[in-house]
């Protein structure tokens, strides 16, 4: 069989392919929830020339010391959204991925010397799998940083330097998410293991330079306005709130195969290279790094892109070894555009929407706050969990929130479960609204779930408006009256609609049921359960 690298043509053609696929993926219109406090956060900081050392946007937890947060993180996307709003926050999420999947291409083609089939293969199966994580949020900013980092120890380990670079990068990617923390511990990791090279195996390792950036990486984790308790919050979040988060919930497969199926490719992938790698090579660091990425990445959900991340290098040499006749024989063209072309179509795929620069369609609760701000609702506000950025964003000052995602010592266990449980419990909810005097109730629209389905029926609240992702209910007999008088639906229950028209018919109100059904419909066209529940009503009268 006769050898044939790839063309410059090959190169270009894999290159422009995996750079479409992580562009295609990036672009996805915004869907984060948590950036819309970041960015309030971020406006504050501007305004008042402070890091806000207390809770302002919530009324369950204000003036609550708030002892960390993602600072720069709140900056960054603050001076984002001021340049460009939701179409910077995009281009800054689109750039952050293909940024990441670039320094990773460097790093097994250029650091270690991947033939490009190689190549094309890890990084199309590691960058597909970490995608899923890079939302606008301060933990895409620190993934590009995590990927400059083990670049540089790559260098470093074929002997060019810049390694004392990752001390700065520490330091930023401090300011910018509290994932830094590993970073040190891996430095460690490194430091060890060349002076066990250097003193027990006689070979030639820079163990002090290692040594050196290890102890200064571990002093910048610190550089922050926070000092200590960079470490100390995010022990007390891992510990009390890691059970009640889904992002930290525990590897499991049905998760991972609805967030990352290419997740499940890349665990044995990175086992397998990097076993073939140690096996091969005898390289203590690649060893070692393989154990850290699946260590650290099989944590939890959010942890996952570190596997792709540490893990890329060391399966690459790996996969490289095993198949250096099949990545450098006639079919090494195809092999290295398949890849990449095979990325682009699983990503171009996945059930999520095209790329845009607007917001997420159906994710947010836009009809919602604008029926609030339009007919200027009173009184405190109880809130879905998830819409409390966007909610605070939007509407405070003039309302602050009951919870939203700051769960990092702003909110405590506590209060997440008494959430929690105020969703399918009615007693509980009672005693959270006696005890906080809401006014008025937002919560998601999401009858299959059943959340809050109680308030249907519950003669405290009417309900006043139902739209794709919003429900809000008011009190009765409180500050919003007058608007139960003009808008309160009487008869539909929006979590069992086409019941509640049938019951209503039995009790002799169908055609009143029914002119609110439409209403419904009206106010948002695009409310599939008011739209499915008219079907149904009209199958039951032909019948």
């Amino acid at each position: 069989m006769t050898d044939a690298k790839p063309g410059r043509a090959v190169v270009i053609a894999t290159m422009v392919l995996l750079t479409a696929a992580l562009a295609f993926e990036g672009l996805r219109p915004l869907a984060d929830l948590d950036v819309w406090w970041h960015i309030r956060l971020g406006e504050l900081m501007v305004q008042t020339s402070s890091l806000v050392p207390s809770d302002v946007f919530s009324y369950t937890r204000f003036g609550t010391p708030w002892p960390w947060k993602d600072w720069g993180t709140a900056l960054l996307l603050y001076g984002t959204w001021s340049l460009g709003g939701v179409t910077a926050l995009v281009l800054l999420k689109g750039s952050m991925l293909v940024g990441t999947g670039a320094l990773q291409w460097v790093q097994v083609r250029r650091a270690r010397g991947v033939p490009l089939p190689a190549a094309s293969l890890v990084v199309a199966v590691c960058m597909s799998a970490a995608s899923f994580r890079f939302s606008e949020r301060g933990a895409t900013v620190s993934l590009v940083i995590v990927a400059a980092i083990v670049l540089l120890i790559d260098r470093h380990r074929a002997g060019k330097p810049g390694l004392g670079w990752i001390v700065p990068l520490v330091v930023l990617n401090a300011n910018i998410h509290r994932g830094v923390l590993f970073v040190p511990v891996m430095l460690g990791v490194l430091a060890c293991v060349e002076l066990v090279e250097a003193k027990g195996f006689g070979r030639a390792r820079a163990w002090r330079r290692s040594m050196l950036v290890a102890a200064l990486g571990g002093l910048a984790i610190l550089v922050t306005p926070f000092g200590i308790r960079i470490i100390t919050t995010t022990i007390e979040l891992m510990g009390q709130h890691s059970p009640l988060i889904t992002e930290w919930a525990p590897v499991e497969y049905g998760l991972v195969e609805r967030l990352s199926p290419a997740t499940l490719v890349l665990i044995p992938f990175v086992a397998v290279g990097g076993a073939a790698r140690a096996w091969t090579s005898r390289d203590p660091w690649d060893a070692a790094v393989v154990v850290l990425a699946l260590g650290l990445g099989l944590q939890s959900i959010r942890h996952l892109p570190y596997i792709a991340l540490l893990g890329a290098g060391p399966a690459a040499s790996g996969w490289a070894a095993v198949g250096q006749r099949i990545w450098e024989g006639r079919l090494s063209a195809l092999l290295s555009i398949a890849p990449a072309l095979g990325a682009l179509l699983y990503l171009m795929g996945r059930p999520l929407p095209p790329p845009s620069f607007g917001l997420a369609p159906a994710h947010f609760p836009e009809k919602g706050v604008a029926f609030i701000e339009s007919q200027g609702l009173q009184g405190r506000m109880f809130n879905e969990f998830g819409y409390g950025g966007f909610l605070l964003f939007h509407l405070w000052p003039e309302h602050r929130v009951y919870i939203d995602g700051r769960t990092d010592l702003v909110y405590t266990p506590q209060m997440v479960e008494r959430y929690i449980r105020s969703a399918h419990d009615p007693r509980v909810f009672a005693e959270e609204a006696a005890e906080h005097r809401f006014g008025f109730v937002i919560v998601d629209n999401s009858p299959m779930q059943g959340t809050f389905a109680h308030l249907d029926t519950n003669p405290q609240w009417a309900l006043v408006h139902a739209s794709r992702r919003a429900l809000i209910y008011v009190e009765r007999g409180g500050l919003n009256d007058a608007l139960i008088e003009r808008l309160a639906y009487r008869w539909l229950w929006p979590h069992a609609l086409a019941q509640s028209v049938v019951a209503a018919d039995r009790a002799g109100h169908g055609r009143e049921a029914l002119a609110e059904l439409q209403r419904m419909r009206d106010e948002d066209p695009d409310n599939p359960y008011a739209e499915v529940a008219w079907r149904q009503i009209e199958q039951l009268r032909e019948r």
